[in-house]
């Protein structure tokens, strides 16, 4: 037999709508597909597509960071700017004229070129796959919209009063959801409060006496 909840909260109503938000940078795009239960996520590279379906609730509150670099810029830069030391060395040991070779600058402009020209990524572990979230103008409020709809969605399926649990158990609850970001401190101090009210209103189990 179920037990009787007391509902405290729902995820908001404009959640209900599709909302598509993306990215692009460097050849790297995510795309972010928002519905009420969960939303899909693409991340497609120049040399991979791959698209996963997650839930709000399984992202978790931990937060990682990525950097990623072409390395052709650094391989090519590093070859060009040898191959421009090698031939002017060969052309001061020969004529004993110093000449500066195309290849020099050409190959410190690609080594520069590697070193500016970086992807960066805030990682969002969740249980099926890491969310991308490219560290762009538009990264911050995917972030954050992802975030609100977690805390939302972990509210609407675990903001509840189950007479049937102990004050313990439930005053646990109320506490772990404060740390998700589901309630605030008022709302918990009313949730309290009522978890107290509740056990007062318990009537005590009947005590047993001994036969005289």
């Amino acid at each position: 037999m179920n037990s009787p909840q007391v509902p405290q909260g729902q995820i908001d109503s404009d959640s209900a709508a599709v909302k598509v938000m993306a990215q692009s940078r460097f050849g790297t795009s995510t795309e972010f597909t928002l519905r009420e239960e969960d939303f899909t996520y693409r991340l497609k590279t120049s040399g991979s597509d791959r698209t996963f379906n997650v839930e709000y609730a399984e992202i978790s509150l931990d937060r990682e960071s990525l950097t990623e670099r072409n390395p052709w810029w650094r391989n090519v830069g590093a070859i060009w700017a040898l191959l421009g030391i090698t031939l002017m060395g060969l052309r001061y040991s020969e004529a004993g004229v110093f000449q500066l070779s195309i290849w020099l600058p050409v190959g410190l402009i690609c080594l520069a070129v590697y070193f500016v020209r970086k992807l960066s990524f805030t990682i969002l572990p969740a249980q099926r796959c890491n969310v991308l979230v490219i560290d762009d103008a538009k990264g911050a409020d995917i972030v954050a919209e992802l975030e609100r709809r977690r805390a939302a969605q972990l509210k609407d399926r675990f903001d509840f009063l189950n007479p049937e649990e102990s004050p313990e158990q439930q005053r646990h609850r109320v506490l772990w959801l404060r740390r998700q970001g589901s309630l605030d401190d008022h709302e918990v101090s009313a949730r309290m409060l009522q978890i107290d009210l509740m056990a007062q209103a318990q009537p005590e189990p009947p005590r047993r006496h001994d036969d005289e």
